[in-house]
């Protein structure tokens, strides 16, 4: 789930071959956990609140994976690997001042400890920390995938992400890794559901169906 905070994107995908996507489908958050998030994202709170929501969370990908799972008829114990991204609380690509040294954070709830335990699989997590840690700025996080994906020796290429925020990645023909340009482009989606929900009033038309 990203900044847009409407559920839980689990995809199922076969690497074993180059990438297959098996499975698909959304779980939404209920509207009380949508709205504690938002209420612990950048916000004055208390810890008990995030380390209950970090919880939760971990509790609440596991179910989502299962159903996933059930629905789209894939076999639970078929799944090697597990990669939870976590839901973003707050992110600080940027080094700041701390106690007289300058450092940049970022903090993901979703405890893949819980998620592991309960469906016996193995978790990978906290993408953006370990980007911040070797250098990086935590975000955007695609570009890697972007250039194993759609990396071609004579075409150049752009993808473009519409995530709550957007972001490019460029990639020049036969590019190497170092070569590729990626940045945040400004708010996606966070405009595009403010803007769809004023649709009700009558006040905004859209396609509602994609």
């Amino acid at each position: 789930s990203g900044t847009s905070l409407d559920g839980i994107d689990v995809a199922i995908v076969d690497i074993a071959r180059g990438v297959s996507t098996l499975a698909f489908h959304t779980t939404p958050y209920p509207d009380s956990v949508r709205k504690a998030l938002l209420g612990i994202s950048n916000a004055n709170t208390h810890t008990r609140e995030i380390a209950r929501l970090h919880f939760l969370l971990g509790e609440l990908y596991a179910r989502a994976i299962r159903e996933t799972c059930r629905l789209k008829r894939v076999p639970l114990a078929s799944i090697e690997l597990i990669g939870c991204h976590g839901q973003t609380i707050y992110h600080e690509g940027t080094p700041a001042p701390v106690l007289g040294r300058r450092i940049a954070s970022t903090l993901q709830i979703g405890e893949p400890s819980v998620s592991a335990q309960r469906l016996g699989i193995p978790v990978v997590a906290d993408f953006r920390p370990r980007d911040i840690a070797a250098g990086g700025t935590g975000a955007p996080l695609v570009p890697f995938v972007d250039y194993r994906l759609f990396r071609h020796p004579r075409r150049g290429r752009v993808a473009l992400n519409i995530g709550g925020i957007a972001n490019i990645t460029a990639i020049p023909p036969g590019a190497a890794p170092s070569e590729v340009l990626a940045f945040d482009t400004g708010p996606g989606n966070m405009v595009i559901d403010a803007l769809a929900a004023t649709a009700s009033g009558g006040k905004l038309t859209y396609d509602r169906n994609g």
